[in-house]
């Protein structure tokens, strides 16, 4: 019969012995069962064994003051200087010095560059990093305006038939004869880093022997030289032999041990869990952004929000940021608009101050007026909360409050809700969508091209500047005659819903929902709850009898009340541009924005009798997008 070794006394030499299913046998197996398992499976639970490293990342809020001192000296004289700032005080002081000024163009300088690197090694299959700078050497100035791109042309002339124009030496020498060139700075290659960092030994290469407790361990020291410009790298290799040694310990030993690790163990794993981190709870406020173009409907979508009690709104904040920089375009103004948007979500209504007067009311506030959240307590004290606002009466009774009094009224809401046109790329969004501080979510709305056009129709002039800034024009304002902006808010339209339906970064995962006009003015209840629930807000009775009495109104509304919202006949206005569009325009649209109207569910007019034929509805049911955040996540 085979027998387990229990246990054996050292001295007189007694050994206890018993059967493998005998019950000291299965209490010594649980025992060291107990010994290694309870450790491991603590240290597994508390990330022990195979965290190496933890972050914590945080956001930190910066803000631009937008504050400027410019002194600029014209001569040796005490009085020679002019000056300007952003300080009325300091420019009332200067009078005659005093200079406001204005940068029109800025010089633009474009080349091609090179730098020379050369490395050496004995080593069979080395690899080589370089980190360094090219900085820019200049023998002359650069010009003040224009565009110089003398120097924007290859360093190598690929194009030559003679065997000197791809010498190395030729190739330098050309190109340090530029009288702008870049020079390399400060590159270091990994392989010198890492030689000035290693150990560096004399030549005695005897091997080193070390002795330990009874039994000795020879090590032998193999040392292979590297030589190199900067010294020598000592490779260890280290070969022990040394005899098993047999440990044997009682199981009161054993029991003591173990309990004095289980206890240590739960005392670290307890004190582990102590300080880890929370989950980030998302903030109380949620912050709503209502992306769309102009004639799209976007007005109506916003006063939805706007006559909540729940919700403070603002109508394109970023017009002013526009209006002060018209001279640039809307990819470079994306930054700008941004960092606007975020301080409004924010209720730090001072990013204002570097577009707007130094002293002024709610009045200078673009479209202020329509923000039943201004017309109402606390911003203004002629209305409550929960009364319906109109425009009218807003501009009479609480045109002259503080511009302070946005910002109070801001902090006062669960709900902020803001509608930009100014907006042509999600991407620009993220850092909004991913700063802690935001829940923000995207409400796309969109409209069939054909009667975005009709509706830029009735409103040429005063798109024209916002039309120059899309184009690029430096200031320039543009009448879209050609329909090149229609294009532009089209491939915006399909880049938007693209890049929030085809493969999403995950936190847009619940944050973006598309709206059609169309849709909204068929069943705008239906519409409109889906919103709110988006929105997490509740739809009042009250808000219903509005909705009604605003979207059942009479024709299609006038043409001085393009940018008012007044009770219309909604189904009407969404098919108005069938009756007043002559087809060869129609036809240009669809040629520009053929892909938005596949992209967002539009049948294209094949003749003008289809456009006619008011009965043919343009609108296709919505389709279902493939994606799905179950099949992105199990990708993942």
């Amino acid at each position: 019969m085979v027998q387990l070794e229990l246990f054996s006394h050292p001295g007189p030499g007694v050994r206890y012995r018993a059967g493998l299913c005998s019950t000291a046998a299965l209490g010594l197996l649980l025992l060291w069962a107990l010994t290694y398992l309870p450790p491991l499976l603590v240290a597994y639970r508390s990330q022990g064994l195979w965290l190496k490293q933890s972050t914590y990342m945080e956001q930190p809020t910066v803000q631009f003051q937008y504050e400027v001192l410019l002194v600029a000296m014209t001569g040796a004289d005490p009085g020679s200087f002019l000056a300007w700032s952003t300080f009325p005080a300091f420019n009332r002081l200067q009078e005659d010095q005093l200079r406001v000024p204005l940068i029109s163009r800025m010089s633009t300088f474009v080349m091609q560059s090179m730098a020379f690197i050369q490395s050496s090694s004995p080593i069979p299959g080395s690899q080589l990093y370089v980190n360094g700078d090219l900085k820019l050497h200049q023998r002359q100035s650069l010009s003040h305006c224009g565009v110089d791109v003398r120097y924007n042309v290859s360093v190598i002339n690929g194009t030559s038939p003679f065997a000197s124009d791809y010498d190395l030496t030729n190739i330098i020498a050309a190109y340090q004869d530029r009288n702008v060139f870049s020079r390399k700075k400060s590159a270091r290659s990994y392989a010198e880093r890492e030689m000035e960092a290693g150990v560096k030994h004399g030549e005695n290469k005897q091997p080193y022997q070390w002795q330990g407790g009874k039994d000795r361990v020879d090590k032998k020291l193999v040392l292979v030289d590297w030589k190199s410009q900067k010294g020598r790298v000592m490779c260890i290799s280290c070969f022990p032999s040394a005899s098993m040694v047999r440990l044997r310990l009682s199981s009161t030993i054993v029991v003591v041990f173990l309990m004095i690790q289980t206890g240590f163990l739960l005392f670290m794993y307890a004190r582990h869990s102590s300080f880890m981190p929370q989950s980030e709870e998302k903030p109380s406020r949620v912050h709503i952004l209502i992306l769309s173009s102009w004639r799209s409907g976007s007005s109506f979508v916003g006063q939805l929000f706007s006559q909540h009690p729940d919700v403070f709104y603002l109508m394109e904040p970023a017009w002013h940021v526009w209006v002060t920089m018209y001279q640039n375009s809307a990819k470079v103004l994306h930054m700008a608009v941004r960092d606007l948007v975020r301080s409004v979500f924010k209720c730090d209504m001072s990013v204002f101050d570097a577009y707007m007067p130094w002293k002024r009311n709610l009045s200078d506030l673009f479209q202020w007026a329509v923000s039943r959240a201004l017309c109402s307590a606390p911003a203004c004290d002629s209305f409550q909360r929960t009364d319906i606002t109109s425009e009218m009466a807003c501009k009479t009774l609480c045109g002259k409050y503080p511009f302070s009094k946005v910002e109070e009224a801001c902090k006062t809401y669960s709900h902020i809700v803001l509608k930009e046109v100014r907006f042509f790329d999600l991407t620009v969004l993220y850092p909004l969508l991913t700063d802690l501080s935001l829940n923000l979510k995207i409400i796309h709305l969109v409209r069939d091209p054909r009667a975005v056009a009709k509706s830029r129709e009735q409103s040429v002039k005063a798109l024209a500047r916002d039309n120059g800034i899309v184009l690029s024009t430096n200031g320039t304002k543009v009448e879209d005659s050609k329909y090149k902006v229609m294009k532009e808010i089209c491939r915006s339209h399909v880049q938007i819903y693209e890049t929030a339906t085809q493969k999403p970064p995950r936190f847009l995962k619940d944050r973006y929902l598309m709206i059609r006009f169309e849709d909204l003015v068929q069943d705008p209840l239906s519409e409109i709850r889906d919103m709110y629930k988006f929105a997490d807000l509740r739809l009042t009775p009250k808000l219903e009898s509005w909705i009604y009495n605003i979207t059942h109104g009479q024709g299609p509304g006038k043409k001085k009340e393009a940018f008012k919202i007044t009770s219309r006949d909604a189904v009407n206005v969404s098919q108005a541009w069938r009756n007043i569009l002559s087809f060869q325009k129609i036809k240009k649209v669809q040629e520009v924005c053929k892909g938005a109207i596949n992209m967002l569910g539009y049948k294209l007019l094949d003749s003008e009798k289809e456009q006619k034929d008011l009965s043919l509805d343009l609108v296709l049911p919505r389709r279902r997008n493939q994606f799905s955040w179950s099949s992105y996540n199990s990708k993942n």
